[in-house]
């Protein structure tokens, strides 16, 4: 998958509940496999847990969800960009997961391939996260906003509230 597709839209449309719920399980397991601090791996899978059980339950996330889960995957790329680039980081097995400064007392560092690939599977988790539909896209896309036209009858804005309360404006004298 090129990097400027979206990965949650299908090219005949939005993808199913199912589909996504079975995509972020992929992610949350492609995500073991990249250099992250354990406690950012620990709370990427947490908050993936909490999207694709919402998903697989009642085939939407709440936007609070996807809200938290959007700041965990920025914050997981900030931590992945300001990582210590190194040809091949001494006394680590690259085989095995890159520990947080608090386990080894060093720096995060990884290699050029290792940031390139975790950059790659969190831009595409960012890019899935983004597309998932929430409630407010289901009612949008079922045209049942009814609770919204009422909350926006008290909001409304008039055209003179626009104009300030008066009927016209003359433009300079």
């Amino acid at each position: 998958m090129c990097a400027n597709d979206s990965p949650s839209v299908k090219a005949d449309g939005p993808t199913d509940a199912a589909t996504l719920a079975a995509d972020y399980e992929q992610y949350r397991l492609n995500l073991e496999e990249q250099p992250l601090p354990s406690y950012r791996a620990e709370e990427l899978r947490s908050r993936i847990g909490v999207v694709r059980e919402a998903l697989a339950n009642e085939g939407v996330a709440g936007a609070g969800q996807l809200q938290h889960l959007l700041r965990v995957v920025t914050e997981a790329l900030a931590d992945v960009r300001a990582a210590q680039v190194t040809a091949a980081p001494t006394g680590r097995d690259l085989t095995d997961v890159i520990p947080g400064f608090e386990e080894t007392g060093r720096a995060y560092e990884i290699t050029p391939t290792e940031q390139r690939k975790a950059t790659n599977v969190l831009v595409n988790l960012l890019f899935t996260v983004v597309e998932t539909p929430t409630d407010a896209d289901r009612r949008a896309g079922h045209g049942d906003d009814t609770a919204t036209n009422a909350d926006r009858s008290d909001t409304a804005v008039t055209d003179t509230d626009r104009l300030g309360g008066t009927d016209a404006y003359a433009g300079p004298e």
